[in-house]
């Protein structure tokens, strides 16, 4: 739109000279138009104008003018532009610039006088398509000067490391992540490293301190480069703190600290929610103390004294969800400090507004729009938690910190949009970038404990709309933040239980759960119910080991039936519903399970013979995939008014203010998650399943009858059990170095959990390529099952894993190369991925491994098309180091298999290989020389 006006907006005067000479004299120019001689509605309709316009720019452009423009605004018109800009996408493709009018004297057509014939003969099949043959042979006749110049901008822009569309970004992308992926330290801790002089003795110290947190890390050794790290995070914060609490003591600033005896909890209720796991005696010989003020962390004290009762506190309070929170922890390293200076040097509000008219932001939000991508629902989850910093007031203005986050996000979006089609690195990067918009929301720190309650509502009601007309009316709705689900969880079944008969809540202290926890988390792991008070029900939306699809209207119907009995006056029934993963799959006619449950019982909780309790953890996939988070979420739901769910929603409240988290880091990535990003957690879940679909009907498939060998996919979850009858199924899972060991699930990439009961490992696939899914797991299902490449029923003779033969790999190759390709079948699509399926799972589990040579060598040789760049890499890692102790032989085949493999390595991670390698016998071939000279440029450049 280059006109004046549009639908009642105007641009501001100035505009033109602006547009024409675009610098800072006449950007505050225009900003002067907009903030003095406008009302707000006519400046609010003109930034819209604005940013319409500029979106017909290329992408360059409107990024400079953009920035120029919100540098010299402030106040509320400042924030109307950032607003109306981030509202506003690019109106053409990041990959074609948009035409521009050329003048007449500088059309190449025109000043060359050439005429176009009504019918141009069709080009040569050598001729790329496309090109005017006209211009190009008239280009030979053109005088030297101007008319040249476009030649030399069609170079340039090939080469501007700007736009997202260009070869030039492309390698400044990859040279950045070879950068990374050389240095010896992860992309975490080189972040802490360079921002620690910024922030030292500030408020901002312990933000910094964040970087890599993980609630539940990978367990995968040596990772390095593009990355996440940090020293105090453990495999899974709820049950494992301990290893890195005296890491986080040493760093704290209290004057109330541990003793040896001692142990922290997240804070002072935990006393009182103990009383349904210990004797009345016992607690009574225990106190409790925050560690600073009357709430948040608390030391709890006296538990030595009955040391002779063998009583289990650890898992005690374990499964009451009494952990600390780690950014509890995080909070108090420097409470004390000065907060940070401002620096005028800076403008991170304009520095934002040009990262989100950029061409890689643009390239982005063009990959989250193409649903067949791989990546498009993490760019799409990525684009709305960024455009989503331009709600409340923004990022924090003058700020050294917030500007250096920025700046560091926007490296992580060109490593995003360049590997747009190698998921798994893209996905590393944005899980890094999870630490940056962390860092954004924490030093704005914009958001409140009423933004947290009306956000949850807002999601509430989105996923469950058949209790909207009675919500605030007849039901009254209270979202309150817990450490963890677990938490959640445990608070639920103290308020539940507490509240209708006291007495029965105190155990004894023998060695018990509070009724039978153990039990209760294993059936609600599997999605059966239990009742742990004749009034009081738990279940689960969904399971983490699915067996059989879960049914919401059968929840429903057993509530209800438990609710016959429920006579006027008593206590509610308590309804206890871990929501962690939640679904809409098509057994429910497009509705949410949520909503089928809470559309059944609404009558009942809006009458009073209800309460119902939603426990989530935000840990999985509400935190997109990252575990950046551990919190969790209590939501009541109860009849509005009724005096007998009143203690209950006083103790949810009081938990609430005594665990005092929503000032805290976390709460506030938290907050941004849900308000931009809740539809995209749905979104995840999704996709990932049709992962989980696909590695169970083609990678992995299994008898559904036979459960010793694992689950067969349940609709809409995105996990799987998977057995190993002929070896140890941990062991073998230990050997798949390219998926993620995880104490959790619901990660970006795909992971694994062992020592499930069965045995089993669980299998929590992530939002990779299908082809990724063939790579990672076909061998090993296909050799795990007994059952050949294409073979619709398993051999009679059992493949032995423990530990795996050589010709047992070769007999499943020979099958597959038997397989005759056909259009649509999935073999013939992925027959290459399948052959490197087997080279993988081959190298990881037949001994000794140099048996398994000669088939990477075919691999290198034949069958890399098609296969991902992360399995050939790895692949081409575990071949070079058999290679370095004799002199490589002058094979053709060999030759161009090392080649292959070479060229797929990364130059610093080639180069120990290379200088290793003895071609002094490969002879003078086109594929010696070829070889050879790879070779010296890796040792030389």
């Amino acid at each position: 739109m280059s006109s004046e006006s549009s639908a009642g907006a105007a641009l501001p005067k100035g505009w033109q000279v602006f547009a024409a000479k675009p610098d800072e004299t006449t950007a505050k120019a225009v900003a002067k138009v907009l903030q003095e001689e406008m009302n707000p509605s006519q400046a609010d309709a003109s930034m819209k104008l604005i940013a319409k316009t500029l979106a017909e720019r290329s992408a360059r452009e409107r990024s400079k003018l953009s920035r120029l423009i919100a540098s010299q605004l402030r106040g509320d018109i400042a924030r109307g532009f950032v607003k109306a800009t981030a509202a506003t996408r690019l109106a053409h493709s990041t990959v074609e610039t948009p035409k521009e009018e050329v003048p007449q004297d500088k059309d190449v057509l025109h000043y060359l006088d050439l005429q176009l014939p009504k019918k141009v003969n069709e080009l040569p099949e050598k001729t790329p398509g496309g090109r005017n043959r006209l211009v190009l042979e008239g280009l030979d006749l053109a005088a030297a000067g101007k008319v040249t110049v476009d030649l030399i901008a069609l170079e340039e822009r090939i080469a501007d490391e700007s736009d997202a569309s260009t070869m030039g970004h492309l390698r400044k992308a990859l040279e950045l992540v070879t950068t990374i992926g050389g240095k010896p330290v992860t992309y975490s801790e080189e972040r802490r490293t360079e921002l620690a002089s910024t922030v030292r003795d500030t408020t901002q110290e312990h933000i910094v301190e964040q970087i890599g947190f993980r609630a539940a890390r990978t367990q995968r050794a040596g990772e390095g480069g593009l990355s996440t790290q940090n020293e105090l995070a453990a495999t899974y914060w709820r049950t494992n703190f301990l290893d890195t609490l005296q890491k986080f003591l040493v760093k704290l600033k209290t004057t109330t600290m541990p003793g040896p005896d001692d142990i922290l909890v997240n804070s002072p209720r935990v006393l009182k929610k103990l009383a349904m796991m210990v004797d009345p005696k016992v607690l009574a010989g225990l106190t409790i103390t925050p560690l600073v003020g009357t709430t948040g962390i608390s030391v709890l004290s006296g538990t030595a004294q009955f040391a002779s009762l063998d009583i289990d506190w650890k898992s005690i309070l374990q499964e009451l969800g009494a952990t600390p929170s780690a950014y509890q922890l995080y909070e108090l390293m420097d409470r004390d400090n000065e907060k940070p200076v401002t620096d005028f040097t800076v403008d991170t509000r304009a520095d934002f507004v040009a990262l989100i008219t950029d061409s890689p932001f643009c390239r982005l939000q063009e990959i989250a729009s193409q649903k067949s991508e791989p990546l498009a629902p993490v760019c799409a989850m990525v684009e709305h938690l960024v455009l989503g910093l331009a709600d409340e007031l923004g990022p924090q203005i003058f700020d050294t910190l917030t500007a250096n986050a920025l700046r560091s996000l926007g490296r992580l979006l060109d490593i995003v949009v360049a590997h747009q089609h190698n998921p798994s690195t893209a996905m590393r990067a944005v899980d890094l970038m999870m630490d940056e918009i962390g860092i954004l929301v924490a030093a704005a720190g914009n958001y409140t404990w009423t933004d947290y309650r009306e956000t949850m509502l807002q999601v509430m009601l989105e996923r469950a709309p058949s209790i909207a007309p009675l919500a605030g009316k007849r039901i009254e709705l209270d979202s309150h933040l817990m450490t963890s689900g677990m938490e959640a969880l445990g608070t639920a079944l103290w308020i539940a239980l507490s509240s209708r008969h006291h007495d029965e809540v105190s155990r004894s202290t023998e060695k018990i759960d509070y009724y039978e926890t153990g039990e209760l988390l294993a059936r609600l792991r599997k999605g059966e119910t239990t009742t742990p008070h004749p009034q009081v029900l738990v279940a689960t939306l969904n399971p983490s080991t699915p067996f059989d699809p879960p049914s919401p209207d059968e929840l429903v119907a057993t509530v209800r039936k438990s609710l016959l009995t429920h006579t006027k006056g008593a206590a509610p029934y308590a309804l206890i519903l871990d929501t962690t993963i939640q679904l809409t799959p098509s057994s429910t006619g497009g509705r949410s399970q949520l909503d089928v449950v809470l559309g059944g019982l609404k009558e009942d909780i809006a009458d009073g013979r209800l309460e119902v309790f939603l426990c989530k953890s935000f840990q999985k996939y509400a935190s997109f995939g990252t575990g950046k988070v551990a919190a969790g979420d209590l939501t009541m739901l109860s009849m509005k008014g009724n005096l007998a769910s009143a203690f209950a929603r006083a103790e949810a409240l009081l938990q609430d203010l005594d665990l005092d988290l929503t000032g805290n880091d976390e709460a506030q990535l938290v907050i941004h998650m849900l308000r931009h990003g809740h539809r995209d957690e749905l979104a995840l879940v999704h996709h990932a399943a049709g992962n989980a679909k696909f590695v169970d009907e083609f990678c992995w498939p299994i008898d559904p009858k036979n459960r010793k060998l694992g689950s067969s996919y349940v609709e809409g979850i995105p996990l799987l059990l998977r057995g190993a009858p002929t070896g140890r199924v941990d062991k073998l899972f230990e050997t798949l170095a390219m998926i993620d060991r995880r104490d959790s699930f619901s990660f970006l990439r795909t992971s694994y959990v062992g020592g499930i009961p069965g045995p089993y490992a669980r299998i929590n696939t992530g939002h990779e390529s299908k082809e990724s899914m063939v790579e990672y797991f076909y061998a090993f299902g296909h050799l795990a099952t007994s059952t050949l490449p294409g073979a619709k029923a398993p051999s009679t003779t059992p493949v032995g894993l423990d530990p795996l033969k050589l010709d047992s790999v070769k007999e499943h190759l020979t099958a597959l190369s038997l397989i005759k390709d056909t259009e649509g079948s999935l073999i013939t699509r992925y027959r290459n991925n399948i052959v490197a399926s087997y080279c993988a799972f081959g190298i990881q589990n037949v001994r000794p491994k140099p048996h398994m040579v000669p088939l990477l060598i075919a691999f290198f040789a034949e069958s890399t098309g098609g296969v991902t760049i992360e399995t050939q890499r790895y692949l081409a890692r575990e071949l070079f180091p058999w290679l370095q102790k004799d002199p490589i032989p002058a094979d053709p085949k060999i030759l161009t298999a090392l080649y292959h493999a070479a060229l797929i390595l990364p130059s610093w991670s080639f180069k120990p290989f290379a200088a290793q390698l003895k071609l002094d016998t490969i002879g003078d071939s086109e594929q010696a020389r070829r070889l050879r000279a790879l070779v010296g440029k890796t040792l030389t450049g």
